[in-house]
């Protein structure tokens, strides 16, 4: 469903602790040319093991069909919002790609709606969580500016 409702193809409410971080996204969220779709992993951020001496491995897929630079927005909005990503090094991912601010728009809409639909309808967002959107809405406008 979160994917559906990043990408516009549905809707739903989110739980009230979102509601004003959610409605900003939207409001951000523009038409895009999407490129050529493709299976993507939609949550690679800690589903990645190391090891030295070892090849890296991928586990717990979360298949998805879309352009692979929705995939990476996914990875910057997560560290946006949960690993401190320092707001610079968003402008050098996406390779330059002409959509990146609205795959990372969508990215942020899709962890939300995600996060929201586990609280529940009744539920509550984790301490703090608003003012992460918050920030990371703030870092994609000053993208979009640029």
């Amino acid at each position: 469903m979160a994917d559906r409702v990043a990408w516009g193809e549905q809707d739903i409410d989110v739980i009230d602790d979102l509601t004003a971080p959610f409605s900003t996204l939207r409001e951000l969220r523009r038409p895009v040319t999407q490129d050529t779709a493709q299976l993507i992993h939609g949550d690679l951020t800690g589903n990645v093991l190391f090891a030295p001496d070892h090849v890296p491995a991928v586990i717990d897929f979360s298949p998805y069909w879309r352009p692979p630079v929705f995939a990476e927005a996914i990875v910057v909005a997560d560290g946006l919002l949960w690993f401190d990503l320092p707001s610079d090094l968003v402008t050098a991912a996406g390779r330059g790609h002409p959509e990146w601010p609205q795959m990372l728009v969508r990215a942020l809409i899709f962890r939300l709606v995600a996060h929201s639909e586990h609280a529940g309808p009744a539920g509550r967002a984790h301490p703090g969580e608003p003012d992460r959107y918050a920030r990371a809405i703030e870092v994609v406008r000053q993208l979009a500016r640029s």
